[in-house]
């Protein structure tokens, strides 16, 4: 594994939480900027962790987010299902069926086949407007190419996305299967796991721009904290998240990926990792525009 591959868990003790006592990143975001990626936890009591999950649910929830989220200043948010609930889906539609007003939010669950069309229907309903697919080494197996076909055939019609969760140099190991996914946008998150201390000319950070020339690819410039070994400013995430935004400024989103699961160094502030965004576009308004507001609006469909 490479040297931007998640360290060993502090030694001696559990993994550190999210820092309660956020503070508003400066300066604020512009209105209507969405966070793109944060899981949700609830009563395991209620909603118990799957046989596959990898780690256990942390007091996070959807009560704690709204709190967060105002004030960071995200007036919009995308709730990413957790692997630990594997394709069970309760959660996250007891959360959005329960709401008043839904429009500021929306969804991306974690759709395999055993998903009936009828719950399909009903995630659709209730926000969902992507399913994401996992290729991480550390993680479950991933689903054969078959059911990955069968999965992208049922989302399409729905006008869904894909997300493809992916481990270091993974998109250059599926290299020819990520470019068989046709007809639908597909995001790759977290920076697509590159390697920072190798560059942005290393050749997944190239394979990555080269997708990012079709009309159908996008980016989450996500995690440059989690990825980089430094433990305060993250300074080689920078030129990572620069190549992509070049290569495609109008298909780029941003999500804080809260509440941080399996952290394994210093706990940053949330404010940090907004103001290390602000950093990739040397706070240029224009692009933050992009990024937070116009990109995920006409992704997720927000009005």
């Amino acid at each position: 594994m490479s040297s931007s591959a998640e360290p060993a868990p502090p030694a001696g003790g559990p993994y550190p939480q999210w820092v309660r006592d956020v503070r508003a990143p400066v300066p604020l975001p512009p209105p209507n900027s969405c966070d793109c990626q944060a899981h949700l936890f609830g009563d395991p009591g209620k909603y118990p962790a799957g046989p596959e999950a990898v780690y256990t649910a942390p007091d996070a929830t959807f009560a704690d987010l709204q709190k967060v989220e105002r004030v960071l200043g995200f007036e919009r948010v995308v709730f990413v299902h957790s692997q630990i609930y594997g394709p069970d889906h309760r959660l996250l539609l007891d959360i959005l069926e329960g709401l008043a007003d839904r429009s500021p939010y929306r969804a991306i669950g974690r759709v395999d086949e055993t998903t009936s069309d009828a719950e399909l229907a009903r995630l659709d309903a209730a926000g969902f407007r992507g399913t994401r697919l996992t290729f991480h080494p550390n993680l479950r197996q991933p689903p054969s190419w078959q059911v990955v076909a069968r999965i992208i055939d049922r989302i399409k019609v729905l006008g869904w996305h894909l997300r493809l969760h992916v481990g270091t140099d993974v998109v250059l190991e599926y290299s020819d299967r990520f470019h068989a996914i046709k007809n639908l946008p597909v995001v790759i998150d977290h920076l697509g796991y590159v390697d920072t201390t190798r560059g942005r000319d290393q050749p997944a950070c190239r394979w990555i721009c080269d997708q990012l020339e079709s009309g159908n690819w996008w980016v989450m410039i996500s995690n440059g904290n989690r990825l980089s070994p430094m433990e305060r400013g993250w300074d080689d995430a920078i030129p990572i998240a620069r190549a992509f935004i070049e290569a495609a400024p109008d298909r780029i989103i941003w999500g804080s990926d809260w509440p941080h699961v399996q952290w394994r160094k210093r706990m940053m502030n949330d404010a940090e990792e907004v103001e290390l965004l602000y950093r990739y576009v040397d706070h240029d308004r224009a692009l933050l525009q992009k990024i937070l507001v116009d990109n995920p609006a006409r992704l997720h469909g927000f009005v």
